[in-house]
């Protein structure tokens, strides 16, 4: 055999192994391939779900995500801990993931004698996008345009005020204990799957008070007012709402970072494509625009950030959430 056949059938066995080992060993196909499932553990039309929904509309438009979309699933129940339990099980793949505030993701795991889940063994975080805040807000008909006034008059005529809250344990409703405790004003908590139908008590006069998102007064200021935000400075999405602490209440400095979350063992490279996509769609003006109109404002936590913020909730609830468990 001549040198040139050698080198010629050398080459097609080089040729054909090469193919076979391609055929065994397909390559990987890069996150994502196929849409994104985002769980939402509370009812449409409450600030979680209507910032799952302006993440889930531009996160296509990152690079990393590469035009994949995002479904999102409404679960509501247990202040959120149903959905969050469905992630917690689900494959670890970057394909399921949840969104909740840090607050609420805190206050219910703490309010559980047997969690469902823990956000800081079970979880991974990944950043973000938004904050929500809680307002003490009144029916449109009230006289009281801020907490002092409103706690002066509540006191004074020794009935018990019902408020409504999106939920037994989320944070909104433990900082209306918190709130209400410290001011010595006698209450009852009305709790409801999600912000909108606490909203939609308050608006029907079903109870006399709400401690909900500040951001769902918005399309409602002809039927509720917010008359103030348990923050250290006004929130920059409602500037026109006073602090409590502007007013001489106790001065309760609580925020909910709303961020996205995987569950433990999520892949490394998913983990770093969707922190990117949080960071850009946080940035995008289409959704700060969105954010603007639904009363929230836009802005990006990291995911150590969250992290942290995380720890801090769980040491601010901790001693209320024990406290209360005991009645």
């Amino acid at each position: 055999m001549t040198s040139k056949k050698l080198f010629t059938s050398a080459s097609v066995l080089a040729l054909t192994a090469a193919f076979a080992v391609g055929a065994a060993n397909p390559a990987l196909a890069e996150y994502p391939e196929k849409p994104i499932k985002l769980y939402v553990g509370f009812s449409a039309g409450g600030g979680t779900d209507t910032t799952a929904r302006g993440f889930a509309s531009y996160v296509h438009e990152v690079p990393e995500m590469g035009g994949m979309p995002m479904v999102v699933v409404n679960k509501p129940g247990g202040s959120g801990m149903q959905a969050a339990k469905i992630v917690k099980q689900s494959k670890a793949d970057g394909y399921t993931l949840y969104i909740i505030n840090s607050g609420t993701f805190a206050s219910a795991t703490l309010a559980s004698k047997k969690p469902p889940v823990d956000p800081r063994t079970d979880f991974v975080s990944l950043g973000c996008m938004t904050q929500l805040v809680t307002s003490l807000t009144v029916h449109a008909s009230s006289p009281h345009k801020d907490a002092a006034s409103w706690v002066k008059a509540a006191k004074e005529s020794g009935k018990t005020v019902r408020w409504s809250t999106s939920g037994a344990t989320t944070m909104h409703a433990l900082i209306g204990h918190l709130f209400l405790d410290a001011t010595g004003v006698k209450n009852q908590k009305v709790p409801f799957k999600g912000g909108s139908k606490a909203r939609g008590a308050l608006v029907a006069q079903k109870v006399d008070a709400a401690f909900n998102g500040v951001h769902l007064v918005k399309g409602f200021e002809n039927d509720i007012r917010p008359i103030g935000v348990p923050l250290a400075k006004r929130d920059p999405a409602n500037k026109n709402v006073k602090t409590f602490g502007e007013v001489g209440m106790p001065g309760i400095d609580i925020g909910g970072p709303m961020c996205v979350w995987g569950p433990k063992g999520m892949p490394a490279d998913a983990q770093t494509k969707v922190k990117a996509a949080i960071k850009g769609v946080a940035g995008k003006k289409g959704f700060k625009k969105f954010m603007k109109k639904s009363g929230l404002a836009a802005f990006h936590i990291t995911d150590a950030g969250a992290t942290a913020n995380l720890n801090k909730l769980f040491d601010t609830f901790g001693p209320l959430v024990a406290k209360l468990m005991k009645k």
